[in-house]
Parts: structure tokens; sequence; C-alpha cells
């Protein structure tokens, strides 16, 4: 009897469980139906509406149109990368005749000549001489160790002198060095000389007139930067470019000039003019300033002319002074000649702590 009645409780609970599953089924299907018939219904709405006599296609004109305003701006497109093309083309033989003429047999150092100068013609084209700003600064910059180790400075102590190198052929390169240790931080040394140091660089301090040359191209390379011709003599200029230079621990300021510049009158004379200010740190309250100046061999036309050959140091006809004693006369005379300079540039380094 008992069993009877377990069976017949599992037979009830199944066909509940049945009618639940069918009950669910029948919910998904009426809910699927209820579904589909209402996008029947919107589909039939949208048929049932009238039709636009529009197409979606465009008229042949218009199509036409198009392609020609396509083709136009096609050719234009392409006149400008030729145009573009021709110009790099254009720069870059310009740029390679610049290069070739710096990087000739002659302009590489000697042990007899450890400095060679180069003869650094500005183009007139405005990349080219945006380009040749540029890099003969960063060629100054990148010299600098070179020129202290020329100069070979004392660990220690002031210097202030001038040397006067004979080397072959009669060409002569003048060295003038300054160091002064300043009991001063380097960014207060920086401050105290910031002004007075671009002035130099700037030509204010000079005698002769200073007209201040491609502006806004300058200002593009570098804010502390500057390009300036001073005219010495009616062919003779000096197309001076100055930069500064900032690091952690060093200071660099520095100009030199162009052998020529294409959009300015021909230089017939010229020398190789180059200045180095630099400011090293040498301890958290002390700071080191040097000064080097440089001036290569004079040229003429395009030849060097030999110190023998300069009369201003021998006041006419060098052949009256023995041999022997010419060049000792020759360091004389340049000693006296930058004598005032040197002291000038000294006495504007020199700085007592406040």
């Amino acid at each position: 009897m008992v069993e009877a009645d377990r069976a017949e409780r599992r037979r009830l609970v199944l066909r509940l469980r049945n009618r639940a599953k069918q009950k669910r089924k029948r919910a998904r299907f009426l809910g699927e139906r209820e579904r589909l018939l209402a996008q029947v219904a919107e589909m039939q709405l949208v048929l049932s509406q009238p039709r636009s006599g529009s197409s979606s296609l465009l008229p042949w004109k218009d199509v036409a149109g198009g392609l020609a305003q396509a083709s136009v701006e096609s050719r234009l497109s392409l006149e400008a990368l030729r145009d573009r093309c021709e110009r790099l083309y254009m720069l870059g033989q310009s740029m390679g005749r610049w290069v070739e003429s710096l990087t000739r047999r002659s302009n590489i150092p000697e042990v007899v000549r450890p400095f060679t100068t180069m003869t650094v013609q500005l183009l007139a084209d405005p990349d080219a001489r945006r380009l040749g700003l540029d890099w003969y600064t960063q060629h100054l910059y990148h010299n600098t160790d070179r020129m202290l180790a020329l100069c070979a400075f004392p660990s220690e102590g002031v210097v202030r002198d001038i040397s006067v190198m004979d080397h072959e052929h009669g060409v002569s390169d003048i060295l003038g060095r300054i160091q002064i240790d300043c009991a001063l931080s380097l960014d207060d040394t920086y401050a105290a000389l910031h002004t007075k140091i671009w002035d130099e660089l700037r030509g204010d301090t000079q005698a002769s007139w200073s007209e201040f040359l491609d502006t806004e191209l300058v200002q593009s390379i570098d804010p502390k930067m500057v390009y300036r011709r001073t005219a010495i003599a009616a062919d003779e200029s000096n197309y001076y470019v100055g930069r500064e230079f900032k690091s952690e621990n060093r200071i660099v300021f520095l100009f030199g000039n162009f052998s020529q510049d294409e959009l300015q009158p021909e230089n017939q004379r010229w020398r190789p003019r180059m200045f180095w200010y630099v400011l090293e740190r040498m301890g958290p309250t002390q700071t080191r300033i040097k000064l080097v100046l440089y001036n290569g061999p004079k040229v003429h036309c395009g030849v060097i002319v030999p110190w023998k050959a300069d009369v201003d140091w021998a006041g006419g006809d060098a052949s009256s002074i023995p041999e022997h004693e010419q060049f000792v006369r020759y360091q004389r005379w340049v000693n006296q000649d930058w004598k005032a300079m040197l002291e000038s540039d000294f006495a504007v380094l020199t700085l007592q702590p406040h």
C-alpha cells in the first residue's frame, strides 16, 4: 500500500513538471509569434507608403563634373609634388657641393697645423641658408673641447696671453686665451655675464657698425642666435653668426665668420675669426671662465697671405729686417695689436662675489 502511494506521487510530480515545461515552451512560441507578426505589420506599413520618384543614382553631368574636379586637383597635386621634388633635388645638389668644399683634403688637420680652418660660404637658397647657419654654429660648438685642448689651459690659475704659431709656408695662427676662476655659482656667473657676452656676439662693443641679417630665419633656428654683417672695408666684411649653448655643467657662447655670403657683397679679403666663451661649473659656488680668440691667416682673392707678406707688422717692407728676427718682430707686433682687446675682455669677464 505504501509503495503504491509513493509511485502515485512520483507520477504526479512528473506530470506537473511536464506541464510546466510545455507552458514555458508555449510562452516562448507565442512571444516569438507576436514579434514576427509585429515585424510583418511594420514591413507592410512601409510597403504600403507611396514611393518618391527620386533616384539614388547621380546624374551623369554631376558624375562628370566631380571627375573633372578630381582630375584638376590631381594635376595640381602632381605639379606641387614635382616642384617640391625639383626643389629638394636642387637643394641636395647645392648642399652636396657645399659639403664637398668643406671636406676637401686641404681641410684635414695635420701635425704641423693642428687646427685647419675652413672656407665656409653661406648659400643663397633659403633652405640651404638655414642648414648652413645651423651646421656652422653646431660645428663650432662641437669643436669647443678641441680648441680648449689646443690652448692647453693650466689646471688652475689666471691666464691672459696670446700665442702666435708659425706653420709651414708662412701660415700663421693667432690664439688669445683668458682663464679666470670665479667664486660664484654657474647660474650666478651666467646671470652676471650673459648680457655682456651677448653684447660681444651682437657686435655692440665694436667700433664698426653691424647690420643684422635673416632675422626671422635665424630666430626660427634658435632664439639664442644672431647673424650679422660688419663691413671692414669696401672689399672685406665679416659675416658673423653667434649662438649660445647650455648644458648642466657648461654654458658656451660662440661666434665665427663665413668667408662669403651669396646674398651679400663678395669678399676679396677675409680671415677666419672664431671666439668661444666657456663657463664651467667647478663646484656649488665655483665657476671657471675661459675665452678662446682665434684668428687664422689672411686670405686675398682665395689665396692665403703668408705672415711675412703682411706689411702691417713690418711697417712697410720686411726685407730690411734680418730673417731670424722677422717672426719675433711679428709676434711682438701681434701681441701689441691684440693687447687692448685682451685687456678689455679680461676686465669684462672678471667678476667679484657680492
